[in-house]
């Protein structure tokens, strides 16, 4: 039984290999002369988990990546769920185990065999009388292939080796490597990759499909659309279908190109649009085409998304119209995207999208008069929303402001406080969180010189903080939150760091100027001078 039991299961990892391949990688200690190794402390073990470490960084960012996670709502909309590739590198065991003679580790060996795909990675750093040369090796199923890099007299073993195993993943994992710079939204390095992988291989339309990703999340709906189409064009040829309906029925993952392709230009058509009256039927002409794109298909993701972005769009402008549709279309706006979140709940942009979709019925609900209890419900919901997002996503600065500030609109001051509080200590070294903190402190204070335990942290936070060099956003960010409370000192201390870093802003200058000038007011007013 315990026999049979086995061979069922790696026959199972047989089967899972065809229809899901992934890769098990092996790293083998690099071979370093003594000379080079005691030179720069780097031996042939060290080399290998260099590679380790960058092998499962990579698959680690790429396994994060969902096609949709970066939906930016400003721009031109989410794209579809991304293919999916993965790689291992196993921990080495040293104590085998066996049950009734048969060892498991055997068993767990032929599984691996059958379900991944064996990477064996090697290499070596030699020295060249035009300087030091890093290779690296790897040998898979039948082939076998090596790359180096360009001799240096500057760059370290180290280096040399990294340099070789990016080097090696552009060549054989390029989808992988690029999903784990999208993942990091690292554009610049995402666009290498899928471009000279679109230029290795005219033929698959993998990489053009996948540089379009990188131009939509960046706002360039243009590139991103002539780049898709390019990408739907290939697979046509590649399968040699005569019209879209052929296309639309083939249920393959091939099909996420021609979403890819239609929603964007129904993005192009919504970044073009003005804000006026008129534009209200241009987007019921986008929600009508995007029903009929994707009418038998009602569980496609991008379309569900898509579509609240436009409804939202067209509330917002009803708004400016007064008009009493604004509030129904803001309503089926966050029920067409409730409708994508229920198909990938995981996707903190997606939670955060919504948050944003409940603040616009929110002012809209206030517009037009509905009740307050109504009212403080769906922002209590849009602060969940945004908490959610954040919790999926806690390196997300737009996810921690939107968070923390709708606490503080709800007068949830110590609600803010504690989860600002939490993501410093997931993130001490986070300019953007320990600023939170500092707002969240701030804002928690109810009466000046009454809190003076709260009030110190906040000034040791701040001299911290501008000891980190903050951004211009960040220190009008605190600054608000101090001029709030009339807090001169810290008003003083955030003017000075900005006239320092920021000599050609004015605006900390003159908003000082300003609050003296009505101190000067409000004290001549008590006086009666």
């Amino acid at each position: 039984m315990i026999l049979l039991g086995g061979a069922s299961w790696v026959s199972g990892g047989y089967v899972l290999g065809k229809l899901f391949p992934e890769f098990m990688v092996t790293v083998q200690p690099f071979e370093i002369s003594p000379e080079i190794g005691k030179s720069n402390s780097l031996s042939g073990k060290g080399a290998s988990d260099i590679v380790v470490d960058i092998l499962n960084d990579a698959a680690s960012h790429a396994e994060q990546f969902h096609g949709t996670d970066y939906y930016n709502y400003a721009g031109t909309g989410a794209q579809p769920v991304s293919l999916h590739q993965a790689i291992k590198v196993p921990i080495q065991t040293t104590y085998g185990i066996e049950v009734k003679g048969v060892s498991v580790d055997t068993v767990l060996r032929l599984y691996d065999q059958a379900r991944y795909g064996q990477w064996i990675v090697g290499g070596d750093v030699v020295s060249t009388p035009e300087g030091l040369v890093g290779r690296i090796r790897l040998n898979k199923a039948n082939t076998a292939r090596s790359w180096e890099t360009l001799p240096s007299a500057n760059a370290s073993p180290s280096e040399l080796v990294r340099e070789a195993t990016y080097m090696m993943l552009k060549s054989v994992a390029p989808e992988l490597l690029g999903q784990s710079y999208l993942q990091q939204s690292n554009y610049a390095e995402a666009e290498k990759v899928f471009r000279q992988w679109a230029v290795d291989e005219p033929q698959n339309w993998r990489g053009s499909y996948y540089l379009s990703l990188v131009y939509g999340y960046q706002d360039k709906a243009r590139e991103a659309s002539n780049l898709a189409s390019w990408s739907h064009n290939i697979l046509l040829d590649e399968a040699n279908k005569s019209s879209k309906r052929r296309l639309e029925s083939a249920g393959s993952e091939k099909e996420i190109t021609y979403n890819l392709a239609q929603t964007t230009k129904v993005a192009l058509v919504m970044s073009d649009i003005s804000d006026n009256w008129n534009a209200v039927g241009t987007l019921d002409h986008a929600v009508s085409e995007l029903d009929h794109l994707f009418k038998d298909k009602p569980a496609n993701v991008d379309y569900w998304i898509q579509r609240a972005r436009v409804l939202d769009k067209g509330a917002l402008l009803e708004l400016d119209q007064n008009s009493p549709k604004a509030y129904d279309r803001s309503r089926e706006a966050i029920d067409s995207l409730d409708a994508a979140i229920q198909r990938v709940p995981e996707n903190g942009g997606l939670h955060e999208q919504r948050a944003i979709l409940l603040m616009h019925l929110v002012t809209i609900m206030k517009k037009q008069g509905k009740g307050s209890q109504e009212i403080r419900a769906k922002e209590s919901e849009e602060a969940k929303e945004y908490t959610r997002a954040l919790e999926l996503r806690p390196k997300e600065e737009s996810a921690l402001w939107g968070a923390v500030y709708a606490q503080i609109d709800l007068g949830n001051y110590e609600d803010a406080v504690d989860l600002a509080r939490t993501i410093t200590l997931l993130q001490p070294g986070s300019k953007a969180a320990n600023t939170a903190y500092i707002v969240a402190m701030e804002r928690a204070i109810k009466t000046p010189g009454e809190d003076p335990k709260r009030e110190k942290e906040v000034k040791d936070g701040l001299k911290q903080l501008l000891r980190s060099n903050p951004s211009e956003s960040q220190l009008l960010a605190v600054w608000d939150a101090l001029a709030i409370n009339n807090d001169r000192e810290g008003l003083d201390l955030v003017t000075a760091e900005a006239r320092q870093r920021f000599p050609e802003n004015f605006t900390f200058e003159q908003r000082r100027l300003q609050s003296y000038l009505e101190d000067l007011v409000h004290s001549d007013s008590q006086t009666g001078d």
